[in-house]
């Protein structure tokens, strides 16, 4: 389904897409190619406009083709919306009310007499899961990007680094080859401090036999990547070992049956299954993966309360982990592509753990 396609099935005239200061970002970038913090898009069947100040005039032109409406500061931004909506006679309209603010769906419902607006928000979700072509590359090259900023950090940790400092150079890296930033805080994890899911980096030391677990992505031109990997300076225990291969066998086994038409339940319980059977059943909490793309969080969600189908063409993570309070945890993360006869792998670091 395309944004016209959309306006159809919902029997709407337009879409309405407030950005302000980076609200919606993602959303006015996948209708129109605009990167900027502060916009409004409106999209019809013959109409195609941007609406924003003066920061991003010039930049409208280099990234999009809609017409450019200059907001000057000399009336409301809003106002102008609705006279822009007025101009082109809108009468329902598709707005995302999972990101407009009920203030401003008030100003709208006040200045628009006879305007229904019409809540799109999960319509757009499920449109921006399914990628083209154009955004898989995107996305391999996020993928790589990560890859080898970690490789080249993995280079120059040594026992005493700090969680934190491992992450800077990592950061680094990623600018360094081309990202436009990290996907989000940077996770390491070191020793007991792994069994913390979300372990953003601290000032904790790295030491010798320790598991570290790392979860990083780079954004290139505003499509994300999200890996997470397990390294050891020196040798790991036998029972780091043990966890870390029964989390090997559950992603395996979930990457086994990936595919479209599938559901996120179905995909996630072959991980759970595993871990259940293993013994770590109350030791892996979250979900096993999410969609990435314009966000590192975004639809379709392989999760065991997910019953719909998965989309051909999306691209998701797959991260199973064992978490064991105040010891360790182990997580081990790929990004897939589902296609309609099974899953391409993405990423191509090897999944074992890494010993430096």
């Amino acid at each position: 389904m395309n944004l016209v396609n959309l306006l159809n099935e919902k029997g709407l005239d337009t879409l309405l897409v407030l950005n302000f200061e980076g609200s919606n970002k993602p959303t006015t970038r996948f209708i129109s190619g605009f990167s900027g913090s502060f916009s409004g898009v409106i999209f019809s069947k013959d109409k195609r406009i941007i609406v924003t100040d003066s920061r991003y005039w010039e930049q409208v032109k280099l990234e999009s083709e809609f017409d450019l409406v200059k907001f000057k500061g000399d009336k409301k931004f809003l106002d102008l919306i609705v006279e822009l909506l007025k101009d082109i006679k809108a009468k329902k309209v598709g707005i995302e009310k999972d990101k407009t603010s009920a203030k401003v769906m008030e100003y709208l419902n006040n200045n628009l007499d006879g305007v229904e607006f019409i809540d799109v928000s999960q319509e757009l979700l499920r449109l921006r899961a399914v990628k083209t072509d154009e955004e898989i590359e995107l996305i391999r090259k996020a993928i790589h990007i990560a890859e080898e900023a970690f490789k080249k950090t993995l280079e120059i940790v040594k026992v005493g680094m700090t969680e934190k400092e491992f992450a800077a150079y990592l950061e680094y890296q990623i600018k360094m080859l081309g990202g436009d930033k990290f996907s989000f805080d940077t996770i390491v994890a070191s020793g007991w401090r792994g069994s913390l899911p979300h372990g953003i980096a601290s000032e904790k030391a790295i030491e010798k036999g320790e598991p570290v677990v790392v979860d990083w992505g780079a954004f290139y031109k505003g499509y994300a990547s999200d890996l997470t990997r397990v390294f050891c300076i020196g040798e790991p225990s036998e029972e780091v070992k043990k966890v870390h291969s029964v989390v090997y066998k559950a992603q395996e086994k979930a990457i086994e049956i990936a595919r479209a038409s599938l559901t996120g339940a179905e995909i996630d319980l072959a991980a759970r299954e595993h871990i259940k059977n293993e013994g770590y059943g109350g030791y892996f909490g979250h979900s096993l993966g999410h969609g990435i793309g314009l966000e590192v969080h975004e639809e379709p969600r392989l999760s065991y309360l997910n019953s719909e189908k998965l989309p051909a063409n999306s691209v998701v993570t797959v991260e199973p982990g064992i978490y064991l309070p105040n010891k360790f945890g182990i997580r081990i993360e790929d990004d897939i592509l589902l296609t309609e006869s099974g899953c391409e792998v993405l990423s191509s670091l090897p999944r074992d753990i890494f010993i430096v």
